[in-house]
């Protein structure tokens, strides 16, 4: 696999990991306000402690260069 097409596969795989965290967390508020308090923190707190270890791996995404195309290739 090219060093570009690992990148898009971290990229993609990232953004799909948060958004079903996101999603996670919204349920787990949802779950909390309907009363079920013991689910509900757990739902919460599982999907916090996923998102804080998303933000590092977005931040080390977002602050490193994207892979440079391969040699006599023409960047447009």
């Amino acid at each position: 696999m090219t060093a570009n097409g690992k990148f898009n596969r971290q990229v993609w795989r990232t953004a799909l990991l948060t958004m079903g965290l996101l999603a996670a967390l919204i349920f787990g508020a949802i779950v909390l306000a309907g009363g079920d308090w013991i689910p509900g923190v757990i739902i919460v707190v599982a999907s916090l402690f996923g998102l804080a270890a998303q933000i590092r791996i977005i931040a080390r995404l977002c602050s490193g260069a994207a892979p440079s195309p391969p040699h006599g290739t023409q960047t447009g």
